[in-house]
């Protein structure tokens, strides 16, 4: 733009004015009260899980903004919402998630503003890996897997080892060949993890081969078998390895004991579970044995096979039976800058030996490395404490060496190269929301255009710092923006009043006391299990301050906020603190302290009382004054700026004065009363009257505009009774 934006409360100085090209809006105030409310873009500061740093950015939607910032915590195996940012600071639960804060706040256009709470850095570098088919897996007992590793002398694992459950040493009491069946005897036998099945003997089984006949004849294959010369029988399961079972138990009788047996369980035995269904686990176990080689298994399923060196690394699989049977590449030398494309999703757990975790707050892209084109890069990524309740201790340069979370089909090593800090204290995350805040005052941001500001942190510096912020912005070339903000959780009433007071500066900050009390289904799902901050219905206490920044964008400017707008269907209710009683006395000193206070009426809709600001100066008391002029002055500024810097001519100022009057008459509406949004306006060019002015090219325009009222209070006078009416009724 060829102008710069600026407002002042008082009319600037001839200095000012000429300083540089303007457009000077003087923020005056009518001598009586007006209304009015804003327009519709939100920004939102705060700790997200994924995305870039201090740099405002407009999310189109919640799907958008879960691909980029992702959503609450992540997901590892099969349990989601694990180690969510900010679960505790300053005191509170959840003071400074940025998810959380936004839930349900459908705003009409949103800006968000990840603040980095980084305490270091890790390095990923890719290793020599090989990525087998997606388990289980069919072996066969005896195989073996030959790898070689960095180009050295090949190695084989163990062989595969699967034997089925056997129930052996069953022999009929005193070597005889005689079960000593009366008929009706019952066994109940459990082959592997199928049902158990009920044997019943008849008085005709009396050799070992009739009493293994009978038993196959109810278990429907043949599972027993006569021995030691026809004196005895053995059982035998289906699956070959430890996973198989065969159990024995009286049912009816003693015919355990006619056979020479007792009741209990043989298990398989072997170094797989189930040698026709290998575990991805089983198969990394059995590899990772192998003396230069290690194996684990990825997000997918897979084993990804690799060599833990660095850099120079090689892995090469021999072909054969079982390199085959699970799926992988053999025959082929690869190294550590060969390897499929993949990524490093943010939240990738890393630890050091002793156990302390970190999580990677950006998801790392890695691009495809092959013979022609291989991959020489490193990876690095910031990460914050895993708990991130503000306890974590810190580590030393190259101590955080555990990499948890495998990437899907490659592997990685993992380090820090500097020392990583100790959990961001509460003044060092002051500092870093502080820089986040400074970063969204440039009038060539998406950051320009924002209207409310909301912020996932509350403590005395944050506040401080978004008010800043909204003046700031305001004043140096950006819209007109308020800052809304709320009061710790569990203040009282008289609290809240002490505590807006020591933020008193302009209309442009909007506090809320009390909370909200929400559902949150995501701590909902994991309930208590989830540790603070979860509770088991779900139900969090939540500020005021941004439900206020949902209402305030999504209604009309000509709107009251604290109507009934029915957009606050997912509020349970309000915080309560013992002691505190939330009748007219208290909402009327919230209003005169200048807290925007919600309330449940008598109806059991959500509502917030009175619109205030923090400002108590007379004619910026209203949120509605507030947000209305600023947007008429935005307004008014974008139909300006295209003349900065031309010549004044008079067919030019009167171009400037007939477009307007067009826009203050559209807000009129004189010829559609439906659509008005003033309930007045004047305005005159009086570039002519300040000659002064003039000859230094300033032009100069009065514009005054009356705001609409809204019905905040209604006077019925009644008279009701038995007696004569004396009023007349038209």
């Amino acid at each position: 733009m060829t102008a710069f934006v600026r407002r002042f409360r008082t009319t600037p100085s001839l200095a000012i004015l000429t300083a540089i090209e303007q457009v000077a809006i003087v923020d005056g105030v009518p001598t009586t009260p007006v209304t009015g409310t804003g327009t519709g873009t939100v920004m939102l500061v705060g700790e997200f899980e994924d995305g870039p740093f201090n740099e405002p950015t407009e999310v189109l939607g919640e799907q958008d903004e879960a691909t980029r910032f992702g959503g609450f915590g992540y997901k590892y195996g099969s349990v989601n919402y694990e180690n969510p940012c900010a679960r505790v600071h300053n005191g509170e639960p959840w003071n400074g998630n940025a998810y959380l804060k936004g839930k349900f706040l459908k705003f009409p256009r949103k800006i968000v503003v990840r603040v980095d709470s980084s305490v270091g850095t890790v390095r990923f570098q890719p290793l020599a890996s090989l990525r087998t088919a997606v388990g289980p897996y069919r072996l066969t007992a005896g195989q073996q897997l030959a790898v070689t590793p960095d180009g050295g002398s090949a190695v084989t694992t163990t062989a595969v080892a699967a034997t089925a459950a056997t129930r052996t040493g069953i022999a009929f009491p005193g070597g005889s060949n005689l079960s000593g069946f009366v008929g009706g005897e019952q066994i109940g036998i459990t082959i592997d993890s199928n049902p158990e099945v009920i044997v019943t003997f008849q008085a005709a089984d009396s050799t070992a081969a009739q009493v293994a006949t009978r038993i196959n004849s109810f278990l429907g294959y043949v599972a027993a078998t006569a021995i030691l010369s026809g004196t005895g029988i053995q059982i035998v399961g289906i699956v070959l390895g430890t996973s198989g079972h065969v159990t024995l138990r009286n049912v009816s009788g003693t015919p355990l004991t006619n056979i020479g047996s007792t009741a209990g369980t043989s298990n398989g035995t072997g170094n797989v579970g189930n040698v026709n269904a290998v575990t991805a686990t089983e198969l990394a176990a059995i590899i990772d044995a192998l003396a230069g080689v290690s194996a684990s298994v990825d997000p997918t399923g897979a084993v990804i096979v690799y060599s833990p060196t660095v850099g120079t690394g090689a892995i090469l699989v021999t072909a054969g039976a079982m390199a085959t049977a699970i799926g992988i590449t053999a025959g082929t030398t690869i190294t550590a800058t060969q390897g499929a494309a993949t990524a490093i999703p943010a939240g990738t757990r890393v630890r050091t030996a002793g156990g302390l975790e970190w999580v990677s707050m950006q998801s790392l892209a890695i691009p495809e490395g092959t013979a022609s084109v291989p991959n020489l890069a490193f990876y690095e990524a910031p990460i914050r404490p895993g708990l991130d309740n503000g306890t974590i201790a810190g580590a030393t340069a190259g101590t955080v060496v555990v990499l948890v979370d495998i990437p899907n089909g490659r592997m990685f090593s993992v380090t820090n190269l500097s020392n990583v800090a100790a959990a961001l204290d509460e003044n060092a995350l002051d500092a870093r929301y502080e820089t986040a805040f400074a970063a969204t005052v440039d009038v060539a941001s998406v950051a320009a255009q924002v209207n409310y500001t909301i912020c996932a942190r509350r403590t005395d510096a944050v506040i401080r710092a978004g008010l800043a912020n909204a003046v700031t912005a305001s004043d140096e070339g950006c819209f007109g923006r308020s800052f809304h903000t709320r009061a710790p959780l569990g203040f009282t009433g008289t609290q809240a009043i002490a505590d807006v007071a020591t933020y008193r500066d302009a209309d442009r900050g909007f506090y809320c006391w009390p909370a909200w009390k929400v559902r949150i289904p995501e701590i909902a799902s994991r309930g208590t299990a989830g540790g603070f901050g979860f509770t088991a219905d779900g139900v969090i206490l939540v500020g005021g301050d941004g439900p206020l920044a949902y209402l305030n964008a999504a209604l009309n400017p000509e709107e009251n906020t604290c109507q009934d707008t029915g957009l606050l269907t997912f509020v349970d209710g309000i915080e309560r603190p013992a002691g505190v009683a939330f009748n007219r006395e208290l909402y009327q000193a919230l209003k005169a302290a200048g807290i925007c206070a919600p309330r449940i009426d008598q109806r059991g809709v959500a509502v917030y009382q009175s619109e205030a600001t923090m400002s108590l100066e007379d004619g910026r008391k209203t949120q509605k004054r507030r947000k209305m002029a600023d947007h008429l002055q935005d307004t008014i500024a974008a139909l300006l700026l295209p003349f900065s810097k031309k010549l004044m001519t008079d067919e030019r100022e009167a171009s400037i004065d007939a477009r307007l009057e067009s826009l203050l008459s559209t807000y009129l509406a004189r010829n559609a009363p439906g659509r008005q949004r003033i309930k007045a306006y004047g305005f005159a060019n009086t570039t002519n009257a300040n000659p002064d002015l003039a000859e230094r090219g300033i032009s100069t325009r009065d514009v005054q505009v009356q705001l609409l009222s809204s019905a905040d209070t209604f006077l019925v006078q009644t008279a009701i009774g038995e007696g004569a009416i004396t009023v007349s009724v038209s």
